[in-house]
């Protein structure tokens, strides 16, 4: 049997769906024709084996009929078989980088060759491919004289690529599947990382993390720590940077990764624990406050959600806290990720693409800002993933948002029938007739707010989206409005909006404490549940503080000299410490970050926000702000010399959000951080900061 006849049945094992002999076509690189030789020598082979046939169904497609005991059988007979079997180019491309990278064996060509029966000059071409894909990680593959193929870079490096190549070759492994449906390339994966090792991560995973979740976030960790794990196995640990007195925060992810240490018998550095516990760490996105990305990912946040709303005219900012939450952890984990050459697979990216293009789209290009942070580029399963958050707000907007299409109706049969078409239309559709005119009429249209023109007679001049009907609608014309208004969307307009009862909520507040009550959190959660049960919708971003409730006249100082960045953060935290909205040890927190991560903290041209994380001081919420004598070298490429930072104590994720909004605001705005740079008395800095309001 030619090799390509077994890699068709092989095919046809692996893949659960219908294909059309087109789609074989590309895969093989043949012609149809030949194919169908193929398929009938499959057949004439399955039917002297009783085995099963593969069927091909009028309108569906090639598939392969036969139950689970048959296809086991067929796998018998392969085994037997198993000296013509061929490996795809593409399969032997990803055995010889997992057998480089997690073989126990010395891998060697002229072994490579024997088992995949192929000659050496194809071998070769296989290896010309395999360099030119790890090139774009600065990884080599060279083979070594006792120690066969070895893959040279960096440990880190190597890592990561393994579980990318992974990722992009099988997707998401499902190692709990039923042998007859693993394709070749699980099973080339599961020879070099047994099932077992995944069987034994994920029991980990069920003690430590989660016994209840199943996402695609619990299957990379499982990747990613089966990969360490093999790696670490042969020999191959992260070099020792740090000191043995080094101490960072426990967290569940720590907590996995010494589990795993244990079952595995894995004596490592603290290096190599820590370095472990940061990548999967990035992986998890149920509280990212520790993390010191967290400003970073609430000014992106922040940007994201603008950009968005004013690309595609969706009003975000309706449903924000859970639209931000979701995207505020997601973004944290991705700029963790991102700074390690790390990002996760999403298997929907393309179904989130064709169903959300308008979203993903401008998803699309707000990646350039993102990439811009971290000098890396996204990828488009990232994108997808951000797509998703604002997907899921548009369905809840839409649920509470009745949306209307302000018409015209242009009909020449008489005033009786123009109004019955109106007030079908009207019945029918989602839409508001605004004027009935003639064909003689069409100039006033100019004065109308109109989106959409229906019209009973064919128009020469078409200043507006413009459809042409019966007088008396049909089924036909019902089917073609209904397409119409699908297209034109983006013009709908709102017509009914949630009941705010936020200046209710203040109001009765109000009367509750000139009446000489007291609003204690009891009281205030007891109102709250009032308005919910009365279907009273509060905009919590109303209730949150604004910049000037926050920014004290004794958090504002002025032309301060500074000699370096340290002893600038000590000065501008000073009206925080004196308030006592901080403790000393949050200044320290501040300054050992930056000596970790970097200037992380200059957020734009000229414009610093020093913040460590809440749990690092934090006593409430609190901004302080100071403009420099001198402009300070933070060490930031693109936007030094700083000249203005702000100090920010933030007890939790959101109730910050309105300040750090007036913030990104200034990250746009050089005019304004230059003029108050040059302020000198406090009420002209606060007259610039607030001028907007």
């Amino acid at each position: 049997m030619k090799e390509r006849t077994i890699q068709i049945i092989k095919y046809f094992i692996s893949n659960q769906e219908d294909v059309t002999f087109q789609q074989l076509s590309k895969e093989f690189q043949v012609s149809a024709r030949t194919l169908r030789n193929e398929v009938n020598k499959i057949n004439d082979f399955l039917a002297q084996r009783k085995i099963g046939s593969i069927k091909n169904e009028r309108g569906k497609g090639l598939k392969l009929i036969t139950d689970t005991e048959k296809k086991s059988e067929l796998l018998t007979v392969f085994e037997e078989w198993s000296e013509f079997i061929y490996f795809t180019p593409e399969e032997r491309l990803f055995d010889l980088i997992l057998a480089s990278g997690l073989g126990k064996q010395a891998t060697y060509l002229y072994a490579k060759e024997a088992d995949y029966q192929v000659s050496k000059s194809t071998l070769d071409d296989d290896m010309r491919r395999v360099r030119q894909l790890l090139y774009k990680y600065s990884i080599d593959i060279v083979s070594i004289p006792k120690q066969g193929l070895v893959l040279s870079g960096g440990e880190r490096t190597i890592r990561t690529m393994l579980f990318d190549i992974i990722v992009k070759f099988i997707g998401l492994v499902d190692y709990q599947q039923n042998e007859v449906d693993e394709s070749i390339l699980d099973k080339i994966l599961f020879t070099y990382i047994p099932r077992k090792t995944f069987y034994q991560l994920d029991e980990i995973y069920n003690r430590k993390i989660s016994a209840w979740e199943e996402n695609i976030y619990r299957k990379q960790v499982l990747m990613f720590t089966a990969i360490w794990v093999s790696r670490f196995n042969l020999g191959n640990t992260i070099a020792d940077t740090l000191s043995e007195n080094a101490i960072f925060n426990e967290s569940e992810i720590l907590d996995f990764v010494d589990a795993v240490m244990i079952e595995f018998k894995l004596i490592c550095s603290l290096n190599e624990r820590k370095y472990i516990a940061f990548i999967l760490e990035s992986f998890n996105k149920k509280d990212m406050n520790n993390s010191i990305e967290w400003v970073q990912a609430q000014l992106l946040t922040i940007q994201l959600i603008q950009h968005v709303e004013k690309e595609t005219k969706i009003p975000f900012s309706r449903r924000e806290e859970r639209l931000y939450e979701g995207l505020y952890k997601h973004l944290t984990g991705l700029l963790h990720r991102m700074k390690t050459n790390f990002q996760v697979f999403n298997p929907l990216t393309e179904n989130i693409a064709s169903s959300y293009p308008e979203i993903y789209e401008a998803v699309v290009r707000f990646a350039p800002t993102i990439e811009e942070i971290v000098k890396n580029e996204i990828t488009q399963d990232e994108l997808a993933f951000l797509a998703i958050y604002f997907s899921t707000s548009e369905s809840r907007i839409n649920q509470e948002l009745e949306y209307i299409f302000k018409v015209a109706v242009v009909c020449n049969h008489g005033t009786a029938t123009a109004h019955l078409l109106a007030e079908n239309l009207k019945e029918l559709f989602s839409v508001e007739v605004i004027a009935i005119l003639s064909s003689r009429e069409l100039t006033v249209l100019k004065k109308m707010d109109v989106d959409l023109l229906f019209s009973t007679v064919r128009l020469e001049q078409k200043t507006l989206p413009t459809l042409l009907l019966n007088p008396i609608l049909l089924e036909k014309d019902k089917r073609r409005i209904k397409e119409f208004l699908i297209e034109y969307q983006h013009l709908r307009r709102v017509v009914n909006e949630p009941r705010n009862g936020t200046s209710l909520l203040f109001s009765l507040l109000g009367i509750i404490e000139a009446s000489g009550g007291t609003v204690t959190k009891e009281v205030y959660q007891k109102v709250e549940q009032t308005f919910k049960n009365h279907q009273l919708k509060i905009n919590q971003e109303e209730i949150q503080p604004m910049l000037e409730d926050v920014l004290n006249e004794s958090g504002i100082l002025l032309n301060v000299p500074a000699t370096n960045w340290e002893q600038a953060i000590e000065k501008v935290a000073t009206p925080l410490i004196t308030a006592k909205v901080i403790e000393p040890k949050y200044v320290t927190a501040m300054i050992a970050s930056l000596n970790e991560f970097g200037p992380y903290i200059v957020i734009g041209k000229n414009l610093a926000l020093a913040h460590a994380r809440p749990e690092d001081g934090v006593k409430e919420l609190g901004i302080s702000v100071m403009t420099l004598e001198h402009p300070i070298i933070f060490g930031h490429e693109e936007n030094d010399p700083v000249k203005i930072i702000f100090c920010l104590a933030a007890v939790d994720s959101y109730s910050h959000l309105n300040i750090m909004k007036d913030i990104v605001a200034l990250i746009h705005d050089e005019e304004k951080i230059k003029l108050l740079t040059e302020a000198t008395t406090t009420s002209e800095f606060q007259k610039i900061l607030y001028q907007s309001r």
